[in-house]
C-alpha cells in the first residue's frame, strides 16, 4: 500500500520562516496595542480641550473681568473675608497716632536745672537780663517766682516733645497761681528756659506697634451654604473671589495645562494596564473586541461630560459597566470600569476634588457590585433588572458619600432646599436615570453585537436555540450529531457550573462545535443506520481524512453563517490535537507487509491540526465530548458510580499526558470538581429501571416489578 499522506490545511513553512512569521506577528501586535493606548490617549486629550475650548473659555472667569454668569456654591465653603478683615485691621491701627520715648541726657539735665534752682537758687541756666530782673525782685517776691516756677517743673518735666506743647502747659499751670501778672510773666520765662523737650517721636516704634495691634485682630470667617450665590453674574471678579470660585472646583478661562497634562499621563498610565490585563485573560481579546472597549470608552466620556456643565453627574457609569460586564471577561471588565469610570469623573468635573472623590468611590462600588448583580441571564427582562438593580444601588450610594462628604445630592444645588421635596426629587431622578441607562443598555447590546461580534448573554441564549438555521440543518441532516451535541453541552454545562464558568458560552460553543459533520454526516457513527459503517470499506487513509476533515470544514460553515469567533474556537478547539489510535493502528497493520514493516504510516497524518485548548471553556468541552464518545463506544454504560468514576478520571487524564492542557490552567481542585460534576451528570443520564416480565396474581391481574440497573434482583411483591 502506498505512504498515506496528511492533507494539510495551512502551508508548511521551515523552522526559520516560522520564526520570522511569529517575530512579524509579535510586532504586529506590539504595535496594535501602543496603538490602543495612543487612541484612548487622544480621545482624552480631545475631550479634555473640547470642553475647555468650547464650554469654559465663554462660561468661565477672568480676574478684573465681569463674571460671565452667576456661580453658586457647590460645597459649604468658610473663608477669610479679607476686605472686612483689611478694613477692621487698619481702623484698630489707626489708633496708634504715635509713639514717644523720653529722651534720658535731656530728662537728667532738667532734673538738675531743677534741683541747683530748688536748692541754691542758681539761675546760670537763665539769660542774663531774665537772672537780673530775678534778682532785682524783692526776697519775698523771688521767693515766690522761684518756688512756683519750681512746681510747676516738677510736676510737668517729662510730659511733652515739643516746645509749643511746653509752653501751653506752662500757661494752664499758670492760670491757678496766685501772683499778679507781671511775676507770672516772669516764672513763664525761667521755667521756659529751663525746661528742654525730654520725649521724642519714635515714628519706627510707632509703626511696630501698629503691626502688633492689627496682627491681634482675628480674621472674619464666612461662612457660605452650599446653593448659596458665590458672584453674581457681571460682577467684577477680584482675586479673593477667584480664590473662592477656585475652591468651589471653579476653574477660570485659562487653558488648564496642568488638568490636561494629569488627564494624559494617567490615561496613558491606565491604557497600559488595562492592555495587559487583556493579555493576561485565559482568551485574548480580539481586535474586534478592542475596538468595542474603545467606542464604549468614548461613548461614557461623552456622556460623563455633557451633564457636567450643569454640574450633573450622568451616572453614565451604570451603561458602561453594563456593556462591559455583559460581553466581556468580568476581570478586564472590572479594570476598564474602574479605571476607565475614574478618568471619565476627572474629565467632567476638572478641579472639584470633592466630585473626584465622589467618582472613585462611584466607581468602585460600580466594578465591584457587577460581579454580583450583572449576570448571564437566561432572558432580557432578568439583564435589564440585573443593570437596573446596580443602577439603584449606585444612586444610594452617591447619595449616602455626598451626604458623609458634606456634598449637596446631586439635584438639589438649583432647587429647592426644603429636606422632603430636595429627597423626593433625587429619588425620582436617580429611578429615572437607572430606568433610562439600564434599557439603553440592553437594547444597545444586539447593535454591538453586530458591529463587534461580542458574545452577551442575550447572544448566547440565542445562538443555542433550536431554531437557528445551522441547528435546524444539523437536526434534519445529522440528527446523531445533533443528540450528540445536546448531550455534551449538558455535561460540559454541569460542570461549568461548578467552576463558576460560562455556561451559556459553553452550551453555546457544544450546540456548533460538529457542524463540520454536517458536509459528510454517514462518515461517523453516530449517523450511520445499524450495522452499516462505511469504514468498513474505506481505507484508513480515506477513513481519517473524512474525519479531520470535520474541523476544518466546520469552521468554513462557521464563517458562512457568521457565527461568533468565539464560538469558532470551540469548532478548532474541541479535539486539540488528539491521535486516532485505531485508525494509525489499522494502517500499520496493513502496510505491514510492506519493506519497511509498516514504518511509511506517519504518526501526523492521524492527529488533529489543533490548536490544543486555549480557554477553559474549549478545554471542558474537549473533556465532555471525550467522555460521551468514550461512553458510545461501550457495549454496556457503566453500571455503578465507581465504574464511571473510573472512566472520566482516564479521559481526563489522556488529554493530561497528550498535553492538551498546557494552555488552560486548570488545577487539580478543578480538575476534580469536573470530574464530580461530570459523574453526577452521567449518573442521571444513564441512569435506568429494570423492568422484569409481566406476572399474574392470583386475580390474573399483572404485577410488574422495577429495579434499577446493577441492583440484585428481587422477588416481585405480589398484592
Amino acid at each position: 500500500m502506498p505512504r498515506l499522506r496528511r492533507r494539510s490545511f495551512h502551508n508548511p513553512v521551515s523552522s526559520f520562516n516560522r520564526r520570522r512569521a511569529e517575530f512579524a506577528r509579535d510586532g504586529i501586535a506590539f504595535a496594535f496595542y501602543i496603538v490602543i493606548g495612543l487612541i484612548l490617549v487622544l480621545f482624552a486629550l480631545v475631550i479634555a480641550v473640547s470642553r475647555w475650548y468650547f464650554i469654559d473659555t465663554g462660561e468661565n472667569y477672568l480676574v478684573g473681568f465681569p463674571s460671565p454668569r452667576t456661580y453658586i456654591a457647590r460645597v459649604t465653603t468658610r473663608f477669610v473675608d479679607r476686605d472686612i478683615t483689611s478694613e477692621a485691621r487698619n481702623i484698630a491701627a489707626d489708633q496708634i497716632v504715635n509713639v514717644r520715648v523720653r529722651n534720658r541726657r535731656s530728662t537728667q539735665l532738667v532734673l538738675d536745672r531743677i534741683a541747683d534752682l530748688k536748692n541754691e537758687g542758681d539761675l546760670s541756666f537763665a539769660p542774663p537780663q531774665l537772672e537780673e530782673i530775678v534778682e532785682a525782685m524783692p526776697d519775698e517776691i523771688r521767693a515766690a517766682v522761684i518756688n512756683t516756677a519750681v512746681e510747676i517743673a516738677e510736676r510737668n518735666y517729662d510730659r511733652f516733645a515739643t516746645r509749643s506743647e511746653q509752653r501751653s502747659m506752662i500757661w494752664d499751670n499758670l492760670r491757678n497761681v496766685d501772683l499778679p501778672q507781671a511775676d507770672q510773666n516772669v516764672v513763664f520765662q525761667l521755667l521756659d528756659t529751663l525746661l528742654v523737650p525730654t520725649v521724642i517721636d519714635d515714628n519706627e516704634m510707632a509703626e511696630r506697634l501698629r503691626e502688633e495691634v492689627s496682627s491681634h485682630i482675628p480674621s472674619f470667617i464666612r461662612d457660605i451654604q452650599i446653593g448659596h450665590t458665590l458672584v453674581q453674574e457681571g460682577q467684577v471678579v477680584t482675586r479673593e473671589m477667584a480664590v473662592l470660585l477656585r475652591e468651589n472646583g471653579y476653574p477660570d478661562a485659562a487653558i488648564p495645562w496642568r488638568h490636561i497634562g494629569f488627564v494624559v499621563m494617567l490615561t496613558f498610565v491606565w491604557s497600559m494596564w488595562l492592555i495587559w490585563n487583556g493579555l493576561n485573560q485565559e482568551v485574548t481579546l480580539s481586535r474586534r473586541e478592542w475596538a468595542y472597549v474603545l467606542v464604549m470608552i468614548l461613548i461614557y466620556w461623552i456622556a460623563q461630560n455633557i451633564p457636567s456643565i450643569w454640574d450633573y453627574d450622568s451616572m453614565a457609569i451604570l451603561a458602561l459597566s453594563g456593556w462591559m460586564f455583559l460581553s466581556l471577561p468580568k476581570m478586564f471588565a472590572f479594570h476598564a470600569v474602574l479605571g476607565g469610570g475614574l478618568i471619565g469623573y476627572i474629565m467632567a468635573f476638572p478641579g472639584i476634588n470633592a466630585m473626584i472623590a465622589v467618582g472613585c468611590i462611584i466607581c468602585g462600588v460600580a466594578a465591584g457590585s457587577s460581579f454580583f448583580l450583572i449576570k448571564e441571564a437566561p432572558s432580557r427582562i432578568k439583564i435589564w433588572t440585573g443593570v437596573f438593580s446596580l443602577g439603584v444601588f449606585l444612586g444610594v450610594t452617591s447619595f449616602f458619600v455626598r451626604w458623609g462628604l458634606g456634598l449637596p445630592p446631586p439635584f438639589l444645588i438649583r432647587w429647592s432646599t426644603e429636606p422632603i421635596q430636595s429627597i423626593l426629587i433625587n429619588i425620582f431622578f436617580s429611578l429615572t436615570l437607572s430606568v433610562g441607562w439600564s434599557s439603553l443598555a440592553v437594547s444597545f447590546i444586539p447593535l454591538w453585537e453586530y458591529i463587534f461580534d461580542i458574545l452577551s448573554p442575550l447572544r448566547l441564549i440565542e445562538l443555542s436555540h433550536p431554531a437557528r438555521p445551522l441547528l435546524k440543518r444539523l437536526q434534519l441532516e445529522a440528527p446523531g450529531t445533533y443528540h450528540h451535541a445536546l448531550t455534551v453541552g449538558a455535561l460540559a454545562e454541569a460542570a461549568a457550573d461548578r467552576l463558576d464558568m460560562n455556561g451559556l458560552l459553553i452550551k453555546a460553543g457544544a450546540c456548533y462545535h460538529d457542524i463540520g459533520k454536517l458536509k459528510r454526516p454517514h462518515y461517523f457513527v453516530e449517523n450511520q443506520s445499524f450495522g452499516d459503517n462505511i469504514h468498513d470499506r474505506l481505507s484508513p487513509g480515506d477513513s481519517v481524512r473524512m474525519i479531520l476533515s470535520h474541523i476544518p470544514d466546520g469552521l468554513k460553515l462557521a464563517d458562512e453563517y457568521k457565527l461568533p469567533a468565539r464560538i469558532k474556537d470551540f469548532i478548532a478547539e474541541h479535539h486539540g490535537t488528539t491521535f486516532l489510535n485505531y485508525f494509525y493502528m489499522k494502517a500499520v497493520e496493513e502496510n505491514k507487509d510492506a519493506e519497511d514493516g509498516g514504518s511509511a504510516v506517519d504518526k501526523d497524518d492521524f492527529r488533529y491540526i489543533g490548536p490544543a485548548p486555549r480557554s477553559p471553556e474549549t478545554a471542558l468541552l474537549m473533556v465532555a465530548d471525550s467522555i460521551n464518545a468514550a461512553l458510545k463506544s461501550l457495549e454496556k454504560p457503566p453500571s455503578g458510580r465507581p465504574d464511571m468514576e473510573r472512566l472520566v478520571e482516564e479521559v481526563i487524564n489522556s488529554k493530561i499526558m497528550s498535553g492538551q492542557f498546557v494552555s488552560v490552567d486548570f488545577t487539580l481542585k478543578d480538575l476534580n470538581a469536573i470530574k464530580n460534576a461530570m459523574v453526577d451528570a452521567l449518573m442521571s443520564m444513564y441512569h435506568t429501571r429494570e423492568i422484569r416480565p409481566l406476572q399474574h396474581d392470583d386475580d390474573n391481574t399483572p404485577a410488574v416489578s422495577h429495579m434499577s440497573a446493577g441492583e440484585p434482583q428481587k422477588e416481585a411483591s405480589v398484592s
